[in-house]
Parts: C-alpha cells; sequence; structure tokens
C-alpha cells in the first residue's frame, strides 16, 4: 500500500464530515482493519462561518481562512492529501481564499475540489449522459458553482427559484431541516419533489450537491434517475489519491 494519510475537513456540518469518513472506509478495499486507510477528521463546527450565509452578504466574513486554518492542522497532523465536506466551501470567492491561505503558509498538503471530481466521475461511469441536473443549497445555486461543469463538456439544469427556497428550508428550517433536526420525511419529499422538476427538464441525472442530502436520503436513483452523491465521488477520489489499487469497484446501480 502507498503511503499517505487522508484529511477531512469537517463541521460543514458535522453529520456530513463523519458521513465523509464512513464512505472513505466504504470505498476501500479492505480484508481487514490493518488493510484500511489512515485518516484523520478535524471537525470544529463553531470555527467555520455558514458559507451560505457568506455567499448571499448574511455574514461578512469569508469562512475560506478559517476553512484552510483546519487544512493546516490536517497536515501538520500528518495528512497529506484533504476534502472538504461541503458543497458551498468550493465556491471561488471561498476556496480561493482557501489556496492563497495555504500558499501564504507553503502548505504542501494536497486539496481536491469536489465539483471537478464529480465532473470527472461523470464523464467516467455516465458518458452517455450530457444534461446534469443539482440540487444544493442557495449558495451553491447564486453563485453557480456547478457551472463548471460545463468545462467537462456538460449542460447543467437547475431547479427554479422557488423550488430552491423549498430545498434550502429542506437544509436549514429550524424545526424540519436536515442540519437541525438530520434526517426526516418532509426532508426527503423535498429533495424528491424538485427531483423531479429536474426530470421534467430532461436531466439525465441528480447531481446531490450539498452534503447533507446524502444523510436523508441514501437510495441511488431519485425519480428514476440516477444519484451522484458529491460526498462519495469526493470520498473515492480521495482513496485514489492514496492508492488506486484500494479503490473499491463500482458495480452495476452503484454509480
Amino acid at each position: 500500500m502507498k503511503s499517505g494519510i487522508i484529511g477531512i475537513v469537517g463541521g460543514m456540518g458535522p453529520g456530513a464530515g463523519i458521513d465523509l469518513s464512513s464512505k472513505i472506509v466504504s470505498q476501500t478495499l479492505a480484508a481487514s482493519d490493518q488493510e484500511h486507510l489512515p485518516q484523520l477528521l478535524f471537525s470544529f463546527p463553531s470555527l467555520i462561518g455558514d458559507r451560505t450565509r457568506f455567499v448571499l452578504g448574511q455574514d461578512s466574513e469569508n469562512p475560506g481562512p478559517r476553512i484552510a486554518g483546519v487544512v493546516l492542522r490536517l497536515e501538520q497532523a500528518g495528512a497529506t492529501v484533504a476534502g472538504l465536506a461541503c458543497n458551498s466551501a468550493h465556491i471561488p470567492a471561498i476556496f480561493g481564499a482557501i489556496q492563497d491561505e495555504l500558499n501564504r503558509h507553503g502548505a504542501r498538503i494536497r486539496l481536491l475540489h469536489m465539483i471537478d471530481e464529480v465532473g470527472r466521475f461523470i464523464r467516467e461511469h455516465h458518458p452517455g449522459i450530457s444534461r446534469v441536473g443539482v440540487l444544493g443549497t442557495t449558495g451553491t445555486y447564486v453563485s453557480g458553482l456547478y457551472d463548471m461543469l460545463e468545462d467537462h463538456g456538460l449542460n447543467v439544469v437547475n431547479v427554479s427559484e422557488r423550488t430552491q427556497a423549498s430545498l434550502h428550508s429542506a437544509i436549514y428550517h429550524p424545526e424540519w431541516g436536515i442540519k437541525s433536526v438530520g434526517p426526516n420525511q418532509r426532508a426527503v419529499d423535498v429533495i424528491i419533489k424538485a427531483a423531479d422538476t429536474l426530470r421534467a427538464k430532461r436531466a439525465g441525472l441528480v447531481v446531490f450537491g450539498c452534503t447533507e442530502f446524502p444523510l436523508a436520503y441514501r437510495d441511488p436513483a431519485i425519480g428514476g434517475l440516477p444519484v451522484v452523491d458529491s460526498s462519495l465521488v469526493l470520498a473515492r477520489a480521495l482513496v485514489r489519491h492514496i492508492d488506486p489499487a484500494k479503490l473499491y469497484p463500482l458495480g452495476p446501480g452503484l454509480d
């Protein structure tokens, strides 16, 4: 096995970081405890501001430098490659600030870009699909983060502003949002309804562009369309970076 330690920046939210760690385990070929890859999960929820609130102008502090601080702690602890368990943390204004801070400190840790990895995954595992629907946070929606999939030859389909408002509630609502109370049927119903609108727009698959959605909806398809779980994609990319031979093969219905 090649040497290296996987680092995870969690806390965005905490459940999403744990989910990414669990997926690293599930996507690793291992016949014993000892054959699994080493990983570090650093979760500092109170340290990192909400990414969507920053994008919407509701918070003035860019969370990027604080995220970079966690990446630097991971490197100091021995991590050689890292992933951010949050789609919205990859919005250019935030991810750029992370990279600037890492460069300023001369960091050598490799930080993977989740959305770029999603594009590569779709081209590899769904080569016949070019029209891609995306469900994510309002920060991801407003910033057009997933438009970068066009660099991979993909056409991005988004939900309406009204449907996006419902998705925002499914994530953030204080009484039934996933961040507040965890997985629940009301949030799942919103996700399913939103996916139906993407199917009506002729999307060939649905990207879960928010790491909270897979916590509530775990099926590999939604409304008859394949689901590409951005967290699962990142987990596989992290495993592949450490040792491609350890990457669990995807079978029919699992990709």
